[in-house]
């Protein structure tokens, strides 16, 4: 299980003016008992979806017999979907399969089918991508909960009109639906046209819904253990739903994150995996947090400022680019490692110019060990410089142990969206901008947004170099 070390947050190790003390903590027990009766509350009205997922074996047998009937069609995968509808899938690949999955050889990948992510109108990047693909031999997972999502409609549409006219192929056959049980036009769409169908549950939202079909369909084709990463989401969920302030590391975690905002001005939100296998997690993290908290009015409808800034950095490359600037700069960031008590893969540096000592020093040791020692050495410079870090330990990296991690940090965003009292299931902003290109497409009933835009989007030449 996952271990949450809150050592260096502590005004034991960096004072005061930017720790907290063992009685702040007891002090926070109010604000956090409330965030647990608020969980509980939603959770029994059927809200919470994301904590019921895991103990729902039927979409995993299902996608797990669709993969068994497919495997031997398709080379590949195509994820069609943005946003939460992409970010999931493509940590599940970074941290569980191989790491350049899709740059292995021929003959090399085995039963993990290379897989594509269109989760952008980048026109450079939609050519690349199916300049790559076999589109014959390519299975389409077409992700969106209400079937009205421009940007995947847009590459959806491209996508079909390619296969359709491509030897060899069925479109009928080629193409999954990962959409609402019963309503949306995606859903009507995949009827009509005879797509296979997988549910997003009605009461799981877009960033919550890795551990829905929306992840575990592209999952189970880049084999993927999803059975057991379900496994290692329900651990978590046993582990700590429920429970008080001082065994419920997600909790802890979301009070802290709220007491550095409101008591200790600080504002930004450093997730640092020492692993490439874990920055797309951050990547993943970064939506679930910013998306879910990012708000200006609590559930009273009263103005407030809600959420920290998420960064993601990457150990140790960011040592290099942004450590210079957690450590000088403006004391306003939280750290958080993200680490792993092992790794299953080991290199050692050989014997390297001996009676060269600025160069020998390395001989016999090992990248494991040379990234332990740099992480540690990172935070303790942290510490020195009374930067406040913490570290979110994972034992190895498997699918347990993923499912857990999904759950803690999508738990601690629950219990601090109820800290800061607002809705972090909502993103009543995005909707405006979706509007707007709604309009500019000249979509059926977004004229008037069209005619604001035009009206609101000016800009004068004297201000243009």
């Amino acid at each position: 299980m996952l271990k949450f070390d809150y050592n260096y947050f502590m005004k034991d190790f960096i004072g005061a003016e930017h720790g907290f003390a063992e009685s702040d903590l007891s002090g926070g027990e109010g604000i956090a008992r409330s965030a647990l009766e608020r969980m509980e509350n939603e959770k029994s009205r059927g809200l919470l979806g994301f904590l019921e997922v895991p103990f729902d074996g039927g979409p995993v047998e299902d996608i797990l017999e669709f993969r068994e009937k497919h495997l031997a069609r398709f080379a590949s995968v195509a994820v069609i979907g943005i946003g939460g509808s992409a970010l999931g899938g493509q940590a599940l690949r970074s941290s569980l399969s191989h790491l350049y999955l899709n740059e292995l050889g021929e003959g090399k990948t085995g039963n993990r089918k290379k897989t594509y992510f269109f989760d952008n109108v980048d026109p450079y990047e939609i050519r690349a991508l199916t300049e790559i693909m076999d589109l014959s031999k390519t299975l389409f997972l077409v992700i969106s909960k209400s079937g009205g999502t421009t940007e995947t409609n847009a590459n959806f549409a491209i996508l079909l009109d390619m296969v359709k006219k491509a030897p060899g192929t069925d479109y009928r056959e080629q193409f999954v639906a990962v959409t609402d049980p019963k309503s949306g036009v995606l859903r009507k769409l995949a009827e009509k046209e005879g797509f296979r169908t997988f549910p997003v549950p009605s009461n799981v939202g877009g960033r919550f819904s890795g551990l829905t079909p929306v992840g575990l369909a592209a999952a189970a084709f880049m084999d993927i253990d999803i059975a057991r990463l379900m496994e290692g989401a329900r651990a978590g969920i046993e582990r700590f739903y429920g429970k008080p302030l001082m065994e419920n590391a997600p909790l802890l975690n979301a009070l802290f994150h709220y007491l550095f905002d409101k008591k200790k001005n600080k504002r930004i939100n450093v997730l640092m995996p020492y692993t490439r296998k874990l920055y797309l997690f951050a990547d993943w993290y970064r939506q679930l947090w910013a998306e879910s908290l990012g708000k200006c009015r609590d559930l009273e409808g009263k103005p407030t400022v809600a959420g920290l800034t998420p960064v993601p950095a990457l150990g140790t490359i960011d040592q290099h680019s942004q450590l210079q600037l957690y450590l000088e700069g403006p004391n306003d960031k939280v750290v958080t490692f993200l680490k792993l008590d092992r790794f299953d893969e080991d290199i050692v540096i050989p014997e390297f110019y001996t009676g060269t000592p600025e160069l020998e020093y390395l001989s016999h040791k090992s990248l494991r060990e040379l990234n332990r020692f740099e992480e540690s050495a990172t935070e303790l410079v942290l510490k020195e410089a009374s930067r406040p870090s913490a570290s979110i330990i994972l034992p190895q990296l498997n699918e347990q142990t993923v499912g857990e991690l999904i759950i803690f940090m999508e738990m601690q965003t629950a219990y601090a969206g109820y800290m800061y009292n607002i809705n972090p299931y909502d993103q009543p902003a995005v909707e405006q901008g979706k509007k707007f290109t709604f309009g500019l497409l000249d979509r059926p009933g977004f004229a008037d947004y069209r005619a604001t835009f035009e009206e609101g989007y000016r800009k004068l030449d004297k201000f243009i170099l």
